[in-house]
């Protein structure tokens, strides 16, 4: 009886050995269709599977279910979640300061 595999064999077996990054690290890649070099074959560094597009939030990563995890290598994905948890951070503030707006307006009879 085949033992079944882990998650980063069956998503290595299903995508293939190479990281997915398509620059969602912020990186130019040069390789094929601008996509990471990086193989689980030569000299590069080991692949992880995660989540296509990064979760700002690592629960939200970890929860992704199989059919969306894709191989990334370390650097890229390294920088990919940082780049996503900038851009919620900074939607974050966007909406707080629009919230705050209207605790600030000076023009605003309060008198009652």
């Amino acid at each position: 009886m085949k033992r079944p595999g882990n998650v980063l064999t069956t998503v290595l077996e299903t995508h293939g050995g190479r990281c997915t990054c398509r620059g969602a690290c912020g990186k130019t890649h040069t390789g094929d269709g601008e996509r990471c070099n990086a193989a689980t074959s030569g000299k590069n560094k080991p692949l992880l599977a995660a989540p296509q597009t990064p979760h700002a939030k690592d629960v939200q990563n970890a929860a992704a279910p199989l059919e969306e995890l894709r191989p990334w290598c370390w650097p890229c994905w390294r920088d990919a979640l940082a780049a996503e948890r900038a851009r919620a951070n900074d939607q974050r503030d966007q909406k707080l300061m629009e919230m705050q707006i209207g605790l600030f307006d000076v023009d605003t009879d309060t008198a009652a």
